[in-house]
């Protein structure tokens, strides 16, 4: 990914296919990002995990990384029993070829990008021991900055996670961390993501934060028959 200027950043679609179109649209119109970086978690919560799977792997712009919902869905990780329902309606919804492709995606991503070394995860590195795979962001659970930055290999230069839903962006001793925050899922009807302008000796961060229209959303939700539907739009999305 050498000469690669104008980078989208964004994570925690979670099958909201109104949300991605949205910032697709904004992109386009906007910014033109020659790389979409996605740091995972784009099933389950929400009632389209088909259309969202087949957008970011039919584009070539998309880099992907799975998170822990889609870790559940493949069986990496326990499900928990009050979830099982939702992820098996999911691994329905998106059948055996976009199952596959979820399978082949990794959970981590490297790039040389302008001379910068990046790295893309969801929250952490999973194979960490005594670490959950659902654990959130050290700086969210209390520990000091020097942990929190500690959790990744001192050798990169920007550091992007999700997984929190919430933007944050941190530089401290030449190493930048970046969370672009949520697509979709905000508890309100906003686009969030991140656009990253690189040239050999300079990164621009720009946060967005943008509308969508969500007046499908309930509709979709309630035609899919899409498990603990009411829990969802109640907690994720309590506008409707």
């Amino acid at each position: 990914m050498e000469d690669i200027s104008k980078i989208a950043i964004i994570s925690d679609i979670h099958a909201n296919k109104y949300a991605l179109i949205r910032f697709l649209h904004y992109i386009e119109e906007n910014y033109q990002a020659e790389k979409i970086l996605n740091l995972g978690d784009f099933v389950h919560i929400g009632p389209h995990p088909k259309e969202v799977a087949q957008i970011i792997f039919s584009d070539n712009r998309f880099e992907n990384i799975i998170g822990n919902n889609e870790m559940i869905i493949l069986g990496r990780h326990e499900t928990p029993e009050n979830v099982e329902p939702h992820s098996t309606w999911t691994i329905n919804q998106l059948g055996k070829d976009l199952m596959a492709k979820i399978q082949n995606t990794p959970t981590s991503k490297t790039f040389i990008i302008n001379g910068k070394k990046v790295l893309m995860l969801h929250s952490h590195f999973y194979d960490i021991p005594g670490r959950s795979v659902q654990d959130n962001l050290l700086i969210y659970q209390g520990k000091t900055l020097e942990e929190f930055l500690n959790d990744y290999p001192e050798e990169f230069d920007i550091v992007l996670v999700g997984h929190s839903h919430e933007q944050l962006y941190i530089s401290w001793e030449g190493k930048k961390i970046i969370n672009p925050g949520s697509i979709s899922i905000n508890w309100a009807p906003k686009v969030s993501f991140c656009l990253m302008d690189l040239d050999p000796k300079n990164i621009n961060i720009t946060f967005k934060n943008i509308p969508y229209d969500t007046s499908k959303l309930k509709e979709d939700y309630e035609q899919r028959s899409v498990p603990h539907r009411e829990f969802l739009m109640k907690y994720f999305y309590p506008f409707l």
